[in-house]
């Protein structure tokens, strides 16, 4: 789903919507700065600790494989006999690497995943939820930009916590994850996803109040609010996630709430995968557990 205006003339060619107040700038490509240079070299050994911890390595790839062999796993006529918690495990809208072939391989376990696969994950559990779900982009103001450019926690925090901050007060408990993307010239806006647990109209006056408001011409395209169709919302959201981190530190959050359904949704899936691999080696499948209740 890629959200757009295009009868209002502001409108880029990415879809998204620039602030008509403020004047385009645009920044030429600076090139990388290494700090090793400008650090005077120490040639004496380093005594290093011979407890090393070791590091979870995650990345867009690894994650790109992981929803690859999702989408291309197959459920086994075995296992459709029975009755299983999540109906159908396959994830839809991904784009199937032409080096992934129908399998029922394995996948990691979910402290290996990434920002992709957990942003994916969120889409789908709240598609399963009881309640209504929506996609929805913001444009940030270029005063919210700068803001939170400056801010001591980094970007992503400042505007999480200004959101949080309007849903307190307005007495709202929203599951929701929302990332940082850029366009065509590099402005950063949000796009993300929640659960329709109240009016939307209540909702864009929290963000508004949280991120800024557009004054003037162009105000009512600043929010788009729509249904959300398919987890493909994700994996459009997240497309310039790296170089969106790289520039501004972490560009990926979600509740705390909504992560645990994310989780569960993506052992659910994980578990079907594994009982599939049993069943192909003639080993007695577990049969996935029953599904949490979640208030």
């Amino acid at each position: 789903m890629k959200p757009k205006c295009e009868s209002h003339p502001a409108a880029n060619p990415d879809g998204f919507l620039e602030d008509p107040n403020v004047p385009l700038q645009r920044t030429s490509k600076q090139d990388q700065y290494s700090a090793a240079n400008s650090i005077p070299q120490d040639n004496r050994p380093q005594i290093r600790s011979k407890k090393v911890p070791q590091r979870v390595r995650q990345s867009v790839f690894k994650d790109k494989k992981i929803l690859a062999k999702i989408a291309a796993f197959r459920v086994p006529p075995e296992l459709l006999a029975g009755e299983t918690s999540v109906a159908h495990p396959t994830l839809s809208n991904l784009s199937i690497d032409s080096s992934v072939t129908p399998s029922n391989d394995n996948i990691p376990v979910w402290a290996l995943t990434g920002d992709l696969v957990k942003a994916v994950a969120a889409t789908a559990a709240l598609q399963i939820a009881d309640k209504p779900a929506y996609a929805f982009t913001f444009n940030l103001t270029a005063k919210a930009r700068e803001k939170a450019l400056t801010h001591p926690r980094g970007f992503l925090e400042s505007l999480k916590r200004s959101f949080d901050k309007q849903l307190s007060r307005a007495g709202i408990r929203l599951p929701y994850w929302f990332c940082i993307d850029r366009d065509w010239d590099g402005r950063l806006h949000i796009h993300g996803a929640f659960a329709g647990v109240t009016e939307n109209e209540i909702l864009k006056e929290a963000m508004s109040k949280a991120w800024g408001e557009w004054p003037g011409r162009g105000k009512q395209f600043q929010i788009d609010i729509r249904p959300l169709r398919d987890d493909g919302w994700a994996t459009y959201a997240t497309r310039n996630l790296r170089r969106v981190s790289g520039k501004i530190g972490p560009a990926f959050t979600v509740t705390r709430p909504l992560q645990q359904d994310a989780q569960w949704t993506y052992e659910e899936i994980r578990e079907i995968m594994s009982s599939s691999s049993k069943v192909s080696t003639g080993r007695r499948p577990v049969h996935p557990r029953q599904p949490v209740q979640r208030l």
